[in-house]
C-alpha cells in the first residue's frame, strides 16, 4: 500500500469520531445524550460510505463509544442489539442456504432464463424482475448470493471471462447490477424480503402493541413494490449497451439444465419446506382464532422459520451419505454472515436515537415542515428515507427512519396510531437503493463479480428518482386523495 494511500485510509477511520466529536461540540443536535446519538449516526454512516473498515465492524460502534462515555447505560446498549424478528430473516435466509446446496436456486434461475430470449435488454430487465420477485421472500443479499454465480456463469458463455471484462462491457455490468437492484427492489413485499422489513415490521408491530398478520403487511406493500418494479424495469430496459444479443446465451441454459437432471429429492424437501412456512404465515389470519394459548406458539411466523431449517438439519439426505439437507457445512459456505451484524446494529441505532432523543431533536425540525401540508409531508418522508438508504444502508435507514417517523407522526390528524401511513411511506422509500455498493449486500457481491461501479451509481440515481417520484405519487392517490383507510389506520 502507497504512503498515499496508507494516508488516506488514515483519514477516512479518523472521520467517523472526528464527525461524533463535532455533533458533540453543536448545540443545534440538542442535550449532550442527544448529540450522543447523532454523532454515533453520522460515524456510523461515514464509515458505511467510505467502506474504510468492514461493515461488521461498524456495527459495534455503539458498544465501543459506551466502553470510553457511558451516554448510556453498557447493558443496555448491548440489549439494544436483541431483535426477536430477525429469527424471521435468519431462519428464510437457512433454509435458501440449502437451496443453494442442491441445486434449486440454479434450477429456479435457470428455467426462468431460459423463457427470456437472447436479448441483452430483455435479459437485464429479466434478471431484474426474477430477482425482484424472489426478493419478495428472500433477503436482498441472499438472493444475489444465490443468482449471481448463475448470471457470471451465463456471461462466460458468452466470452466475459474476467472481472475486467466485464467491468469494461456495458452489456455484461448491467446484468450484473440488474441482480443487484432486483435483489433489493421487493424486500418490503412481506416481513420476509430483507433486514429492512424486519426492522420496519417489528417497530410497526411494538407501535400497535400487537403483531399484524403477513398478509396485512402484503397486501399494503405489493402494490407499490410491483410499481417500482414495473418503472424501473422499463428503464433498465433501455440502459445503454454496447450490445444487442448475447450469443448463446440460450443454449448456455438449455445444457445446464439438462446438467441438472430432474429435481431431487433434497431440492424437493427444502423448496417444500420454504413453501410450508410461507402458506402458514399467509393464512394465518384463518387459523388464528383457533389456535390460541402457549402450546399453539409453534404456528406463529417467527418461530416457524426457526423450526423448520433446525428440523432440516437433521433430516438426513439420500443423496450424500451422513449429511443432512440443511448441514452446518452448507451454512457456512452459503449464509451471508453480515446479516448477524447489520440487522441487531440497525435496531440497536434506532433504540439509541429513540433514548437518547436524538429522534426526538430531529422530530423537532421536521414537525413544522411535514405538518403543514399532507402532500409535503409524503414527500419529506419518501426523499429523506431514500436519501439515506442509498449512502448507508436499507436497513440501516429503516432503523434510523422508521422510529423518527413514529415519533413525529404519532399525532397525526389526531388518530390514536397516526403514524400507521407514515411507515408505509418511510418503509417503502427505503427499499429503493440502488446507487452505493454499500447501500445493500446485494450491490457488494455484483461488485465483486466485476459489475461496473460507475455505471451502478449513474443509472441507480436514475432508478432511485424514478422510484422516488412513483412512491410519492403512490402514497399521495392512496393516502391524499382517496383517503384510504387501508393504509392511514392499523391493520386489524
Amino acid at each position: 500500500m502507497s504512503e498515499s494511500s496508507s494516508s488516506s485510509r488514515l483519514l477516512y477511520l479518523l472521520g467517523g469520531p472526528a464527525l461524533l466529536l463535532l455533533a458533540l461540540a453543536l448545540p443545534i443536535f440538542g442535550p449532550i445524550e442527544s448529540r450522543f446519538g447523532f454523532g454515533i449516526l453520522f460515524w456510523m454512516v461515514w464509515w458505511w460510505i467510505t467502506c474504510v473498515v468492514d461493515i461488521k465492524l461498524t456495527c459495534l460502534v455503539p458498544i465501543f463509544v459506551a466502553c470510553i462515555y457511558s451516554y448510556m447505560p453498557l447493558g443496555q446498549v448491548l440489549q439494544a442489539y436483541v431483535h426477536r424478528e430477525a429469527v424471521l430473516i435468519f431462519g428464510a435466509t437457512a433454509i435458501t442456504c440449502a437451496w443453494v446446496r442442491w441445486g434449486f436456486a440454479r434450477r429456479l434461475a435457470l428455467n426462468f432464463l431460459m423463457r427470456v430470449n437472447g436479448s441483452v435488454r430483455a435479459q437485464t430487465a429479466g434478471w431484474f424482475i426474477l430477482c425482484g420477485i424472489t426478493s419478495f421472500v428472500v433477503g436482498n443479499t441472499t438472493v444475489a448470493a444465490m443468482f449471481a454465480p448463475v448470471a457470471v456463469a451465463s456471461l462466460m458463455y458468452a466470452g466475459f471471462n474476467t472481472n475486467e471484462q466485464r467491468w469494461q462491457s456495458k452489456a455484461a455490468s448491467n446484468i450484473l447490477i440488474a441482480v443487484a437492484w432486483g435483489a433489493s427492489v421487493g424486500g418490503m413485499a412481506t416481513p420476509l424480503g430483507g433486514g429492512q422489513s424486519v426492522v420496519t415490521y417489528g417497530l410497526l408491530n411494538k407501535y400497535l402493541g400487537q403483531n399484524i398478520y403477513f398478509i396485512d403487511w402484503t397486501l399494503r406493500m405489493v402494490p407499490i413494490s410491483l410499481l417500482i418494479i414495473a418503472g424501473v424495469g422499463a428503464m433498465m430496459y433501455f440502459m445503454r449497451t454496447d450490445m444487442e444479443r448475447f450469443s448463446g446465451s440460450r443454449e448456455f441454459y438449455r445444457q445446464e439444465l439438462e446438467k441438472l437432471g430432474p429435481m431431487t429429492y433434497e431440492e424437493k424437501i427444502s423448496l417444500y419446506g420454504f413453501a410450508l412456512a410461507i402458506i402458514l404465515a399467509i393464512i394465518q389470519p384463518l387459523y388464528a382464532p383457533y389456535t390460541k394459548g402457549p402450546q399453539w406458539a409453534w404456528l406463529n411466523p417467527t418461530q416457524l422459520f426457526c423450526i423448520i431449517p433446525l428440523i432440516m438439519l437433521f433430516w438426513p439426505s439420500r443423496s450424500v451419505k451422513g449429511e443432512s439437507i440443511l448441514s452446518v457445512k452448507a451454512l457456512r459456505d452459503h449464509f451471508p454472515i453480515t446479516i448477524l451484524f447489520m440487522w441487531p446494529a440497525s435496531v440497536a441505532l434506532s433504540k439509541i436515537l429513540s433514548t437518547t432523543g436524538a429522534g426526538a431533536v430531529f422530530g423537532s425540525w421536521i414537525t413544522p415542515l411535514v405538518g403543514i401540508d399532507d402532500t409535503l409531508s409524503i414527500v419529506a418522508w419518501t426523499v429523506a428515507s431514500n436519501a439515506l438508504s442509498q449512502v448507508t444502508s436499507d436497513t440501516a435507514a429503516a432503523g434510523v427512519m422508521v422510529p423518527l417517523a413514529i415519533e413525529s407522526m404519532a399525532n397525526w390528524r389526531g388518530l390514536a396510531f397516526g403514524a400507521v401511513p407514515w411507515v408505509w411511506v418511510t418503509g417503502s422509500a427505503i427499499s429503493w437503493s440502488y446507487a452505493v455498493a454499500s447501500a445493500t449486500g446485494a450491490q457488494g457481491i455484483v461488485a465483486g463479480y466485476g459489475a461496473n461501479l460507475r455505471t451502478m451509481f449513474v443509472w441507480g440515481m436514475i432508478a432511485a428518482l424514478i422510484s422516488v417520484l412513483l412512491t410519492i405519487l403512490y402514497f399521495w392517490f392512496t393516502i391524499v386523495v382517496l383517503g384510504l383507510d387501508f393504509y392511514i389506520m392499523p391493520p386489524v
